[in-house]
């Protein structure tokens, strides 16, 4: 774990960013899949909000919902065999599922944009790369073709790409990961979005370029006001960047929280287990490379199959806590101090701590 998930971890949570209004209300959101062996319920009921100049940080396990969710907010759901089947999505008190995809058009891309987790299958191979962002420019912002051209170049030197005139006639699978990193945040922040998804924008990139990569999304943050909505699997980057947490499971929101109470005080199992999965600087001192080094804690048992989820809570056949009204009834999110909610019908009985 890095300093600043130790840091959490001890009770020193990440600095706190002054947050406005609610800029975006996921309400209920239901999405599904159907398929030959039956109804995938990837997102079911999620619930939550991110305000102007917040970082909210989505986590859970892979397939869990996270990228389900941020791909309904912009109406991306490919159907057949996806749609969204309920709730709602307000964007500045709209409903994005009433909108016309005329309508949607004007908004995804430029007053949300979202960054994609692996830009080599987001970018178009057979286009340079200051071709494609120009071409969200000149789409949403109406500008000729030369001013488009001239503002991504603007754009790529400002997310700090070398030679920014040059890398624009590049073609994606001639610039590095880093780099086709930077252009999807370059084509990201170029119409200045109020909100911004990034879906795990870190991954398969090497500590050092992940840290430029974070920071220079942070950067962007503050100068534009705009919120964030982190989607990621790495607690380190959640301590460092987060304001806020929701913690996924199987489709559902099991936990909400600022990130000093998650980290100090997680109220759910499974958030407890995905904390002490997670190596300790400071145990690794002690412990050092013998036999007494400590071991990781681990989740027992598997992510259940969407199609054939159990009975009750989700979580219950892999939970140390679980008893018959777990295994009966799925528990509903739930208040758990200030700003803090938990869908555990257990959570009173779990101990300060950030361990299991």
């Amino acid at each position: 774990m890095n300093q600043a998930a130790s840091a959490a971890l001890a009770g020193e949570a990440a600095p706190h960013r002054a947050a406005g209004e609610v800029v975006l209300a996921v309400e209920g959101l239901r999405t599904e899949f159907r398929t030959p062996a039956g109804v995938i319920r990837a997102v079911d009921g999620v619930s939550y909000s991110v305000r102007r100049g917040e970082t909210l940080c989505v986590v859970g396990e892979s397939g869990c919902g996270k990228s389900v969710t941020a791909l309904s907010i912009l109406r991306l759901i490919t159907s057949p065999p996806g749609r969204i089947a309920g709730g709602r999505i307000l964007f500045e008190g709209r409903d994005l599922l009433a909108l016309s995809e005329a309508e949607m058009e004007r908004v995804r891309g430029n007053a949300i944009s979202m960054i994609f987790q692996e830009p080599m299958t987001s970018l178009n191979p057979l286009y340079p790369v200051g071709r494609q962002v120009a071409e969200a420019i000149a789409l949403h912002q109406g500008l000729s073709w030369r001013d488009a051209m001239a503002k991504a170049v603007g754009m790529l030197r400002r997310v700090a790409i070398p030679d920014a005139e040059r890398s624009a006639a590049a073609y994606p699978h001639q610039l590095s990961g880093g780099m086709r990193q930077r252009v999807m945040i370059a084509m990201a922040l170029s119409c200045n979005p109020k909100v911004l998804i990034a879906d795990e924008p870190t991954t398969a990139l090497d500590v050092t370029i992940q840290a430029q990569i974070l920071e220079l999304i942070r950067e962007q943050q503050e100068r534009l006001g705009m919120a964030v909505i982190l989607i990621t699997h790495d607690m380190g980057v959640v301590a460092e960047n987060a304001d806020r947490v929701i913690v996924m499971y199987a489709g559902r929101k099991v936990e909400e929280g600022s990130v000093e109470a998650l980290f100090t005080r997680p109220a759910h199992p499974y958030t407890r287990g995905l904390l002490g999965s997670i190596p300790h600087l400071d145990d690794a001192a002690r412990g050092g490379a013998g036999p007494r080094r400590a071991r990781l804690a681990e989740i027992k048992g598997l992510v259940p199959s969407l199609l054939r989820l159990p009975p009750g809570c989700s979580f219950a056949p892999r939970c140390a806590l679980a008893d018959a009204r777990c295994r009966e009834a799925a528990p509903t999110i739930a208040r758990h101090g200030d700003g803090h909610a938990v869908a555990c019908w257990n959570a009173g009985h779990l101990a300060p701590g950030a361990a299991a």
